[in-house]
């Protein structure tokens, strides 16, 4: 037997010069509950992560455009006004101000859904800055300067109001939102055209960056953020990013199909009733999925929350239904068992318990598989241990249920691990390729 161990080592060349990319995420230290009639102030990052020098204008995000899909809108809202504060990458802060989002007009958001319209929420910074229209030279920078732009390293801290406007939860999406300008292949930048109107006109401009003459691995014109997002495409029945195409100096980019492939971070926002002093409060949440690949963990690039399965909370002896096995220590506020999706999220459950006596609570939730399919996760979890003291307020969440189809007659469906797929693929191209070379060099010999 015949065995070969291959080492293989990816090297990602350091460019001086590389077109901007982001990442988005929120502040872990604000919880996500929020108390019937109020409202808490979060806290979103917006960063460009390009790994570049801060004078390299190709790498700079420029008319920067933040979005927020609010998913359950019955429950609670976002105020329109945000405050906005940019750090240089020694988190020294550069510039401040305020953005208003139009009113949200209800659209569809892909990864939740491609029926069910949501409230997107949009904060657009506009150009640089009062002045300044397009920022193509970094002698347009100064350091008192308050551009509006983000430069390499540099991020984004965008602070908007979440008001809870009744019972059930939301979550809420942040994202880079990407332009809809649909490319024209007239319309894509020319390497011997100095027309910084090429590419992306104007009044359709939402994070995007400026190609100058001084790079000649991409025409001069405007570009798109390839991980920014548009919700929803209607030419494609999803939500689209964008992907360089062609070759250098006529490379173009064109849009590409997606639910998954940008920069996002989510907030989930539960709302609650504010404790008696002396009481406290417990939330059990969760969520139901279709396991197409049948592993058992959820892979939300694909895997859709599935709505009207019934879930069952349980006392300490998983079988008698919790209010009954507490009697009086509580009282639950909807039903037990409940339906995924009655909450108003797509295949999410949540056991709002009040009232709720201190001490130390055990809980098992249980799942009942719909007929036809089966569980690729256990049917029942827990025990959930919880202890709750006078006006505290817990929270236990990521409580999953999947499950898939039955397996087909006359054969197995095995699981698909998309990683190692990837990796196999890649070995196999490895020792072709040493095939070969070991061929070739047989052959020079002879």
């Amino acid at each position: 037997m015949l065995i070969i161990t291959l080492s293989i080592t990816l090297f990602i060349p350091s460019y001086a010069y590389a077109a901007p990319s982001s990442q988005v995420w929120r502040d872990p230290d604000i919880a996500n509950y929020i108390n019937f009639d109020d409202s808490v102030d979060e806290t979103i990052y917006f960063k460009n992560s390009a790994d570049s020098s801060l004078d390299d204008v190709a790498s700079t995000i420029q008319y920067i455009t933040l979005a927020a899909a609010n998913l359950n809108p019955s429950s609670a809202s976002i105020e329109l006004e945000a405050s906005w504060e940019i750090y240089d990458p020694d988190d020294n802060l550069r510039a401040s101000g305020t953005v208003t989002s139009p009113l949200p007009i209800p659209e569809i958001f892909s990864p939740y859904s491609t029926t069910i319209p949501v409230d997107i929420y949009t904060w657009n910074l506009g150009p640089p800055s009062d002045t300044l229209d397009i920022y193509t030279d970094y002698i347009e920078f100064e350091d008192d300067n308050t551009l509006r732009i983000l430069r390499p390293q540099e991020y984004l801290i965008l602070t908007i109001t979440i008001n809870c406007e009744g019972d059930g939860d939301s979550r809420i999406v942040f994202f880079f939102r990407a332009t809809e300008h649909e490319p024209d292949p007239d319309d894509i930048p020319i390497k011997e055209i100095d027309d910084t109107e090429k590419g992306i006109p104007l009044p359709e401009r939402m994070n995007i960056y400026y190609q100058d003459e001084e790079l000649p691995i991409r025409p001069i014109g405007w570009w798109p953020l390839h991980n920014s997002y548009d919700p929803y495409d209607s030419d494609i029945n999803t939500g689209h990013r964008f992907e360089q195409v062609g070759t250098a100096p006529l490379r173009g980019w064109t849009r590409d199909p997606t639910t998954t492939a940008f920069s996002k971070a989510n907030k989930m926002v539960h709302q609650m009733a504010i404790p008696p002093a002396e009481l406290g409060t417990i939330h059990i949440c969760g969520f139901k999925f279709t396991d197409l690949n049948r592993n058992g963990i959820w892979d939300e690039r694909f895997e859709p929350k599935i709505s009207g399965v019934t879930i069952t909370l349980l006392g300490e002896d998983g079988v008698t239904l919790a209010q009954e096995y507490y009697e009086g220590d509580f009282n639950i506020l909807g039903e037990n068992p409940e339906e995924t999706g009655d909450d108003g999220l797509i295949g999410h459950y949540c056991f709002n318990l009040e009232d709720v006596i201190p001490g130390t609570y055990i809980f098992y939730v249980q799942e009942t598989v719909p007929e036809g399919n089966i569980p690729t996760t256990p049917t029942i979890i827990g025990p959930i241990i919880l202890e709750v003291g006078p006006g505290e307020e817990v929270y236990s969440s990521g409580n999953i249920f999947g499950n898939a189809s039955p397996i087909p007659v006359g054969g197995t469906l095995l699981p698909l691990d998309l990683v190692q797929l990837t990796i196999s693929w890649i070995i196999l191209g490895v020792l072709i390729s040493l095939i070969t070379i070991s061929f070739t060099m047989v052959g020079k010999k002879k």
